[in-house]
């Protein structure tokens, strides 16, 4: 009869994680999401300004056929632009202008993770034949959200 009490006892006992144990998980999930969604809000980022790069394709394509031509940067007029806007936009590009020597200005919206901010494109070298270079208008705080095809050499 001792035999059966004692097993008796053993199954009443409940299994389960203990207060500490949970405190921990919580506190690991934690520092997991604190590095997570930073890194997260940076390739978003990184991939909406990409899309500055791939909307101005082909206005790239006619600056560099036109100085492959002339030998020179063209102008926005010899572009058959009117006037500096270049009528493009994206999902997330609000506006593309041409200010002639090269330099293209994107500029993003305010539904962008990029909020009105300005990039500029521009010959690497004053020659489109040896790549574009991409800048942030007025700041360079984030350079690590510009495109991977664009960035300048540090």
């Amino acid at each position: 009869m001792q035999t059966t009490a004692k097993n008796a006892f053993r199954n009443l006992k409940q299994g389960g994680f203990t207060l500490i144990e949970l405190m921990i998980v919580v506190a690991i999930i934690g520092v997991l999401a604190s590095i997570a969604v930073p890194q997260y809000q940076n390739y978003t980022a990184r991939a909406q300004a990409s899309e500055g790069l791939s909307v101005t394709a082909g206005l790239r394509a006619d600056i560099a056929e036109q100085y492959s031509l002339r030998g020179k940067l063209p102008t926005s007029a010899q572009l058959g632009l009117d006037g500096d806007d270049f009528n493009v936009s994206g999902r997330y590009v609000e506006s593309v202008a041409y200010g002639g020597e090269g330099v293209i200005s994107v500029t993003f919206g305010d539904n962008s993770a990029l909020d009105d901010a300005q990039m500029d494109i521009e010959p690497d070298g004053g020659n489109p034949g040896n790549g574009w270079t991409c800048s942030w208008a007025g700041t360079s705080d984030q350079n690590n959200w510009l495109p991977a095809g664009c960035r300048a050499d540090d």
